[in-house]
């Protein structure tokens, strides 16, 4: 199939007009590094060609380097059918045409490229060395004006094709065509013209890809070299001056600044971290996706700098931006995958869900943002994550001083705990791991604390009942509610008592758990409906002994005025288990029955 593709294009190639689709099928065909090729490497010639051509002067051979062991033979084959029909030939004339355009030139000139290795110096080289130095000299000549002719988009694979020969046939000019490829592209990118700077971007793009990746680019050019250019020529300044608002056109400066990583200067991190000022969501957007992909390779010096900037924008942007600079920052957390950057970008986060004036919901987002850092395994040690469980306790144990500020950080606080102890807690290979549990329950007094809390946060919305007493909108510092306190304390009292084993003991802080009676300044309906509900859900996570002195104590002095249909049910299930518990009662199938 392969020589019937030879012989068709051998034949096609001498006619009008050039068959740039069909050259580009033959590059593939005569690539050594093709599947085909790589898994026939080690075949030998099938037909010997100095009969063909006489001694010495065929157009393909294998490289004596490779002859013993990756002799391709099968490639020589292909390589010296074409020439034999007329291919090499056909190509030359074209080559020497005039009046040829520049997308046909690249076409003829890269299947050539591809296999420069296996042609022989002798019988090629005279044919290709004046079409080597002809284009060099055109695309030195070509001019500004000249930019943004979409035939110039041929120009970076034509100089890649060049290379390619140069290697083979010319390696003194390997380093002009280099500088050649890299200087068009500058050319390009100072256009004026998007495509011209868009076929740039895509261009070094895929140099820095060929420069950086683990198998060898043959024509790649070398990375260090890359990088010096970049940064001698501020590649990334001319880029950023660029349409910053088309998504695609962020993507391909991504790959730039990737590469540049440390060797990006605090002053040009300066300069795009301005570009975003006064501009559309788009366009910011796109700069914190460049922002975060550079970050990943900051040093500390480029990351403090980093975090300066941010600082500064949060004193002046509106909440809208805020929220676009936190989403910044657990970016540049989560894809970091570096202890120094990690912790660094958790204790900033940590900061701005303090701040006093901050609103709810930029507290609840930062502190997402927080948790979903704490909770990656590899980026974050198990010391990170009970240092601010720690954190988190000393804010919940500020709530019980009077007339604290802090007191408006026990919500998230406790929310944070929460979450933060149910991440240590999530099933690991098919075992749990309870020792924060152990250790919040044996070194914190954790129920005592966070009851404690709950009686102060209660007693701070009483004080700040409004005419028509406490209900559960009652603002209890101006940013949560009465509702919001309860369920915090509540959740995680009732995950915690599930959680820990042996159940801790509630004597110590029954008393303030006790269901509440009817006061109409200091209980609401809301109070006595949660703790209706909240007792019959964790009745079972509390003792036998517990749970009968609540029921007595508690339960059955109740007013009927007081009982409604989550009374009812916390009425019923204590009813049933203390008298189970007692014996008074037992089971027979879904039934209970009184012990005679």
């Amino acid at each position: 199939m392969l020589m019937l593709l030879i012989e068709l294009v051998a034949e096609r190639i001498k006619q009008e007009p050039i068959p740039s689709g069909l050259l580009g099928v033959l590059t593939m065909a005569f690539n050594p590094d093709n599947e085909y090729h790589f898994k026939n490497r080690m075949k030998m010639c099938q037909k010997n060609w100095a009969d063909v051509f006489g001694e010495g002067n065929t157009f393909a051979l294998s490289p004596a380097s490779a002859m013993q062991k990756e002799p391709h033979g099968w490639l020589v084959d292909l390589v010296n059918r074409f020439g034999e029909l007329g291919g090499f030939s056909a190509i030359q004339s074209k080559l020497n045409s005039d009046n040829i355009e520049l997308g046909a030139v690249s076409a003829l000139v890269q299947p050539l490229g591809v296999c420069a290795e296996y042609l022989n110096s002798t019988t090629v080289q005279p044919m290709l060395d004046h079409v080597i130095h002809k284009m060099i000299k055109y695309v030195q000549n070509v001019e500004e004006k000249d930019l943004k002719d979409k035939r110039l988009v041929s120009i970076p694979e034509l100089l890649s094709a060049i290379k390619l020969l140069c290697m083979r046939f010319q390696p003194d000019l390997v380093n002009a065509v280099d500088d050649l490829r890299l200087d068009i592209l500058l050319r390009m990118l100072k256009s004026p013209h998007f495509s011209a700077k868009m076929n740039s971007l895509k261009e070094v793009t895929k140099l820095i890809e060929d420069s950086t990746l683990s198998k060898s680019v043959k024509n790649a050019i070398d990375t260090d070299r890359l990088l010096d250019w970049l940064v001698e020529n501020s590649v990334l300044s001319i880029a950023l001056e660029g349409n910053i608002d088309q998504a695609q056109y962020c993507d391909r400066i991504k790959g730039i600044i990737e590469l540049l990583g440390s060797k990006l200067s605090l002053d040009e991190l300066s300069k795009i971290w301005k570009i975003q000022s006064g501009q559309s969501s788009t366009v910011i957007e796109n700069i914190h996706t460049i922002i975060a992909a550079a970050a990943v390779k900051f040093n500390p010096e480029q990351l403090n700098h980093l975090f300066v900037l941010i600082q500064k924008s949060w004193e002046t942007e509106s909440d809208r931006v805020r929220q676009k600079l936190l989403s910044l920052i657990g970016r540049i957390g989560r894809e970091a995958r570096n202890e120094t950057t990690t912790g660094k970008v958790l204790e900033v986060l940590w900061d701005l869900a303090h701040l006093p004036t901050l609103p709810s919901n930029l507290i609840q987002q930062a502190l997402e943002e927080h948790l979903t850092i704490l909770s990656d395994a590899y980026a974050v040690k198990e010391t990170v994550k009970r240092s601010y469980i720690i954190k988190c306790i000393e804010d919940i144990k500020k709530s019980s001083q009077h007339n604290n500020p802090q007191v408006v950080w026990v919500v998230p606080a406790l929310r944070q705990l929460h979450e933060i102890t149910r991440s240590f807690n999530k099933q690991t290979y098919q075992k749990q791991d309870k020792s924060i549990i152990q250790d919040l329950k044996k070194n914190f007094e954790i129920v005592k604390l966070v009851t404690a809390s709950l009686v102060a946060c209660h007693r701070l919305a009483v004080n700040a009942v409004g005419p028509g007493g406490l209900v559960g909108s009652t603002l209890v510092d101006g940013r949560y509610t009465y509702r919001e306190y309860l369920e915090a304390h509540l959740k995680f009292l009732a995950f915690f008592l599930q959680e820990a084993t042996p159940v801790p003991r509630l004597e110590p802080c029954q008393r303030d758990l006790g269901v509440p009676r009817h006061r109409p300044r200091r209980v609401c309906e809301l109070d006595r409906e949660m703790c209706f509900e909240w007792f019959t859900k964790g009745q079972h996570d509390l003792e036998s002994d517990v749970q009968q002195q609540l029921f007595k104590e508690k339960i059955l002095k109740l007013e009927s005025y007081e009982i409604t249909m989550n009374g009812f049910s916390l009425f019923k299930t204590f009813f049933e288990n203390v008298n189970l518990c007692d014996h008074r009662l037992k089971r027979q199938g879904t039934q209970l029955v009184s012990v005679v």
